[in-house]
């Protein structure tokens, strides 16, 4: 950027003859250098929040209070009580009863067969639908997890990408701001040179510069309203005074480790649809299990009374054993597992699908990244400094009379709006950054899980 102090000189400079015949212009030139000081004093001491909210903060309190992770974690805990109770064999029965008494007398010793049972029995599931059954509901609780996991890396990114835009408009505010004190001295030395007739101005370059100073307005009130509305989209997880403290300046503008490696097969979503998957085969297996039938054993005690007339009666032992004819239900097991094997099926290919569509979006992504990192170095290397060299070549022309004043104020505005696009650029470069940071996602071991 072109130094404010050499242009403030050069005009100085340019107008001390002036003001040697034309002493009506002094007032005019000491408001003018005391709007300088005011400004070079006050805009470089920033505003320091003790309290603000960092964008490690912001994700921290996001996934704390997010309701689908608890939903998730929910879920897993369900699913994991189930599965314990699905392995375990059902309840015994007990059975007391009271059998054959005649009905004149209800006496229990009268006939033989008045008996007072106590009966019990055992079912058992059919061949090892227990364990198939337990399998499924451990992996359906192992995707609970996982999907908290997908929740967190999608969170990440949606706020990371957020934030990328609060920056870009609140650098952009920065920016403008630190400009529009160069574009307001152009307008007062504009107005001086007009009003003392110096070097034939005209009205219409006085015109010029106060149309140029309010387009610098007019974008920092656009740029300040995109701000707010990037505060806004975090109204969904933060209250308005948490928002209030935001402090989008603080961001890392490279979020991407180095040593993050892509490998599709740890992302949480082809981890979901795997751990789906091995919940599907299980209930395959479960589905065939279940065409073996049920059994059930049984043992009963049967105590008779003894009669009057001393004649003992033996108690009876009875044992018995149920077995589920499940092969005559052969339609419907045969349904049963092609409804399992095609649950499996589909699966297998949601998972293939998840993995191509992270490898496109991946290699789509990092294609976009060098593109914009190309683009970047060509503004910050190249194009910028010449925007600063060809602005200081104008200036020195305009010194020199070889250049109008309309020139100069050309060349600050492509410099300003050059400094505009290569924050715009940064931004998408950030948003990209993150997106391949969300598709590089890595699945924590159990141990790592928060």
């Amino acid at each position: 950027m072109i130094s404010r102090s050499p242009f403030i000189l050069h005009s100085l400079r340019l107008l001390l003859p002036v003001l040697t015949k034309n002493a009506f212009l002094v007032p005019l030139l000491y408001r003018h250098l005391a709007r300088t000081l005011i400004v070079a004093v006050c805009l470089p001491l920033p505003a320091v929040h003790a309290d603000t909210l960092s964008l490690d903060n912001v994700i921290k309190l996001v996934v704390e209070r997010d309701l689908e992770i608890g939903q998730s974690m929910d879920r897993e805990s369900m699913l994991r009580d189930t599965a314990r109770v699905s392995a375990a064999l059902p309840p015994p029965t007990l059975k007391l009863s009271a059998a054959n008494f005649p009905l004149d007398t209800f006496a229990i010793d009268q006939e033989p067969m008045t008996q007072l049972q106590i009966s019990l029995s055992q079912m058992f599931p059919p061949g090892d639908s227990r364990h198939w059954q337990s399998t499924a509901q451990q992996h359906l609780a192992q995707a609970a997890v996982i999907q908290s996991e997908l929740r967190r890396a999608l969170l990440r990114q949606q706020l990371q990408t957020a934030w990328s835009e609060g920056w870009m408009a609140q650098a952009s505010v920065a920016a403008l701001q630190s400009n529009r004190t160069v574009f307001e001295q152009a307008l007062d030395i504009t107005r001086a040179n007009y009003g003392a007739g110096l070097r034939q101005a005209r009205q219409r370059e006085v015109l010029s510069a106060r149309a140029a100073l309010t387009r610098v307005d007019e974008r920092i009130e656009r740029f300040s309203m995109l701000v707010d509305n990037s505060r806004e989209l975090f109204g969904e997880w933060l209250s308005a005074a948490e928002i209030e403290r935001l402090d989008f300046t603080q961001y890392n503008s490279d979020p991407m480790s180095s040593s993050v490696t892509f490998d599709p097969s740890t992302h949480p979503s082809f981890v979901l649809a795997d751990a789906e998957r091995k919940a599907a085969e299980a209930e395959q297996r479960l589905a065939t299990e279940l065409g073996k039938g049920s059994r059930g054993l049984s043992v009963s005690y049967g105590y008779r009374e003894d009669p009057s007339n001393d004649v003992e009666r033996a108690d009876f032992l009875s044992l018995g054993f149920t077995m589920d004819l499940a092969s005559l239900r052969g339609g419907a097991n045969t349904a049963r597992r092609s409804a399992a094997t095609a649950k499996v099926d589909q699966a297998d290919k949601k998972a293939e699908l998840i993995r191509d569509r992270l490898s496109r979006d991946y290699r789509q992504l990092q294609a976009q990244a060098i593109r914009l990192e190309a683009r970047q170095t060509l503004l910050r290397d190249e194009l910028l400094p010449e925007y600063h060299q060809q602005a200081e070549a104008t200036r020195r022309a305009f010194a020199s009379g070889e250049a109008g004043f309309v020139e100069v104020q050309l060349v600050l505005i492509d410099r300003l709006n050059a400094e505009l696009e290569t924050l715009a650029l940064d931004a998408e470069l950030m948003k990209t950054k993150s997106a391949i940071e969300y598709v590089s996602s890595a699945t924590p071991a159990s141990g790592e899980r928060s």
